[in-house]
C-alpha cells in the first residue's frame, strides 16, 4: 500500500538487503486499486528471483517528476511456505540498558550481547524471528529514545530473516514530553497487528497499552510498568481471532497474561483486561502465547495452550538459573514439535554457538550446545565453480565477477567443524540466480 494523490507510472523494485552481492528485480504489476487507505498494488515476483530477504522500492512518476521510497527488509522470497518451518522467539533486547553490566560488563558495552544473539540466530537461519518487546530502555535520560530507537533500528537490520515485533513497557514510557510509542510507530509501525505465514496466524499484542498519563516516569521511575490491554485493542483481538481459521494460531506480547503485574505499579494497578484476554485465548483455541518481561524462561501449559516466556537477550536476569538467550520453535507437519532447548523450559543460551571466518574460503563453526545444530553460512568469493567440504551448497548468486555462496552444515553437539569452499579445476560460465535444487527442478 502507498499514498499518492495521483500518478502517471508506478514501479516496484526489490533488491537484496545489505548483501555484498546485490541482485535487483523489477516486479510485474498485476493490479492497482484505490481505497480509503490509499493505493494497493498487487505485484508478481519473477520465477528467477533467489530465495532471500529484499528491500522494496516504490517509484512514482508524475508530471515528469520521479519520487521513490524504500522500505528495507520488506520482502522475503521463498520457494514455498511449508507446514514444516521454524522461528525464533527473542525478547528484551534493551538497547541502551546498563543493567546487563551485572551479568557481563564487556558484552554489555556497545550492545555486543544483542549483536551476538543476532549473529547466532542468523547461523540457525529460521524462517523468521519474533521479538516480544523491550527493544530499547528509555528510562534514565532526557531524550534517550532519540538515540536508542535509531541504534536499535540499525542493529535489527543485521537479521538475515524477517522480524516481527511487539512493544514492551520500556518502549513506551512518557517522559520529558517524549512518548516512546511515537518513536515506535516511526521506526517499526503499528503497536498491534496480525499476519499470516501460510496457514499459520500470528497476533502481535501491545500489552503496555496504558493511556499516556499512566506511562509517565517520575524521577526515572515509571508509574506503571505492568500489563494493560485497552478495551479497544481487546475488541480488535476478538474480531481478529473470530475471523481467523488457521491451522495454528500464535499470539505474542510482552507481559504474560497468566501473571498479574500489580507489583509492577507504584499505584498498585492490576494487569488490565488480563482475565478477558485469557478468556479469548481459551475460547478461540490459541495454540501458543509468547512473552518476555521477567528476564527468565518459563513454560506453562493450560487448556492446551502453551504459554512461552523467554529470557532476555542482554539485560539483568530475573532468576538464579537464568541466562541470556533466545528460543527456537519448530513446527513439523503442521504441529508444534519443539520449543525447549533443554527441558522443562529453557531457551538456547547465547555465546554457545560461534563462527569465525579464517579467510574468504574457510569458516569454523563451534557448537558448545548439548544438541546438534543445523547452521547456514555465507561465503563471498570470486565467481567460479565451487564445492563445499563439510557442507552442502544450497544456493549461489553471482554478479560482476563476485559470487555469494550459501552453505548448510550440521554441527554436532560439543564439536567444532571447519567448512571449506574448494574451487573446481574447470570453471564454468553459468547463471547462478537459481539454487541448485531449483535448477534441477526446472531442467
Amino acid at each position: 500500500m502507498f499514498l499518492s494523490e495521483n500518478f502517471d507510472e508506478f514501479h516496484a523494485i526489490i533488491s537484496t538487503a545489505y548483501e555484498p552481492v546485490v541482485d535487483e528485480f523489477e516486479l510485474s504489476v498485476n493490479s492497482i486499486l484505490k481505497d480509503s487507505s490509499g493505493w494497493r498494488a498487487s505485484v508478481i515476483v519473477p520465477l528467477n528471483v533467489p530465495e532471500e530477504l529484499y528491500n522494496l522500492t516504490i517509484v512514482i512518476e508524475r508530471n515528469g517528476y520521479s519520487f521513490h521510497c524504500t522500505e528495507p527488509r520488506a520482502v522475503s522470497v521463498v520457494e514455498k511456505i511449508s507446514d514444516t518451518f521454524s522461528f525464533v522467539h527473542a525478547s528484551d533486547f534493551h538497547i541502551g540498558d546498563p543493567r546487563g553490566i551485572g551479568v557481563n560488563i564487556k558484552e554489555t558495552i556497545r550492545w555486543k550481547a544483542a549483536k551476538k544473539s543476532i549473529e547466532e540466530i542468523n547461523l540457525l537461519h529460521p524462517d523468521f524471528v519474533i521479538i516480544s518487546g523491550d527493544l530499547v530502555y528509555g528510562q534514565y535520560y532526557p531524550f534517550e529514545y532519540t538515540r536508542e530507537y535509531k541504534k536499535c533500528y540499525e542493529i535489527l537490520q543485521s537479521f538475515d530473516v524477517p522480524t516481527f515485533l511487539c512493544p514492551g513497557n520500556h518502549d513506551g514510557y512518557f517522559k520529558f514530553r517524549e512518548d516512546g510509542f511515537n518513536f515506535w510507530k516511526e521506526y517499526f509501525g503499528p503497536l498491534y497487528y496480525s499476519f499470516d505465514y501460510g496457514n499459520y496466524h500470528f497476533l502481535a499484542v501491545n500489552s503496555y497499552d496504558w493511556p499516556p498519563y499512566a506511562r509517565i516516569t517520575l524521577l526515572f521511575i515509571p508509574l506503571n510498568w505492568g500489563g494493560y490491554i485497552s478495551d479497544e485493542q481487546l475488541k480488535w483481538i476478538e474480531k481478529d481471532l473470530m475471523e481467523n481459521d488457521a491451522n495454528l494460531t500464535f499470539m505474542f506480547m510482552h507481559h504474560n497474561p497468566l501473571w498479574d503485574t500489580k507489583r509492577n505499579s507504584l499505584l498498585g494497578n492490576e494487569y488490565y483486561n488480563r482475565k478477558e484476554i485469557l478468556s479469548l485465548i481459551y475460547e478461540y483455541d490459541v495454540d501458543a502465547v509468547m512473552a518476555g518481561h521477567v528476564h527468565y524462561d518459563n513454560i506453562t501449559v493450560i487448556n492446551g495452550t502453551i504459554f512461552i516466556t523467554t529470557t532476555t537477550v542482554a539485560s539483568s536476569l530475573g532468576k538464579d538459573d537464568a541466562y541470556w538467550g533466545y528460543r527456537l520453535i519448530e513446527i513439523e507437519n503442521g504441529s508444534i514439535a519443539s520449543y525447549n532447548y533443554r527441558e522443562p523450559e529453557y531457551s538456547i543460551p547465547s555465546y554457545h554457538l560461534n563462527i569465525t571466518y579464517e579467510n574468504d574460503y574457510t569458516a569454523i563453526v563451534e557448537n558448545e550446545l548439548e544438541r546438534d545444530m543445523i547452521c547456514h553460512l555465507k561465503f563471498v568469493v570470486p565467481s567460479g565453480e565451487y564445492d563445499a567440504k563439510n557442507g552442502e551448497i544450497i544456493m549461489e548468486r553471482e554478479r560482476n565477477g563476485r559470487a555469494e555462496i550459501y552453505v548448510k552444515t550440521v554441527v554436532e553437539k560439543k564439536s567444532r567443524k571447519e567448512v571449506i569452499l574448494i574451487q573446481s579445476s574447470v570453471p564454468t560460465d553459468r547463471l547462478s540466480l537459481y539454487s541448485r535444487q531449483r535448477f534441477q527442478n526446472l531442467a
